[in-house]
């Protein structure tokens, strides 16, 4: 009985996996396509059956942007958020743009250059052959190299002290459920 139980989760477990994989591989599909209607549903799909944390990111993008649907900005610094807690570069990166733009956010530049900061040393944890994660640290860096001059001192500073916060908390991937900064 016991074994039949074990083999049960076993089957539902891998079941489980190979759904949100194909959902989240699907999202991709649709996005090389073009058909970003679909990779929305997809990429909500991916999410909701608890799968591939970069479907937070994915959709987030899709949604700030309005592709595929309506925009909404704010539900994509949302989904930015539990990607950025949960130690995905790209997700810190595009939370770090929000708050440069002002864009669902309250316009923080001090905020903005901490999540690039936070960005550019989640993408360096990345062994150095992950070319995607290279060029997130490259967007990145050139985001925060595009944003340094712009800071007032007092800026620099706060968004420093944040980044060093940020770093501690979400550079690395140990959340298992999203949290708000």
């Amino acid at each position: 009985m016991r074994q039949a139980l074990l083999a049960l989760l076993i089957v539902a477990s891998a079941r489980s996996a190979w759904a949100d994989e194909s959902a989240y591989r699907l999202g991709e599909d649709a996005w090389r396509t073009q058909d970003y209607a679909e990779a929305r549903r997809q990429w909500r799909l991916a999410i909701a059956e608890g799968g591939s944390l970069d479907a937070y990111d994915k959709l987030g993008y899709l949604l700030y942007y309005g592709l595929g649907g309506d925009a909404d900005p704010g539900q994509a610094v949302e989904l930015w958020r539990r990607g950025a807690v949960l130690a995905l570069p790209e997700s810190q990166l595009h939370l770090g743009s929000a708050f440069e733009d002002g864009v669902a956010v309250r316009s923080s530049r001090a905020l903005a250059y901490a999540w690039y900061l936070c960005a550019v040393a989640t993408a360096a944890r990345h062994p150095k052959t992950d070319a995607i994660e290279a060029d997130v640290r490259q967007s990145a860096e050139t985001a925060r190299d595009r944003l340094a001059p712009k800071l007032s001192r007092a800026d620099r500073v706060e968004g420093e002290r944040v980044a060093q916060e940020l770093i501690a908390k979400y550079s690395a991937p140990l959340a298992l459920e999203p949290a708000q900064p």
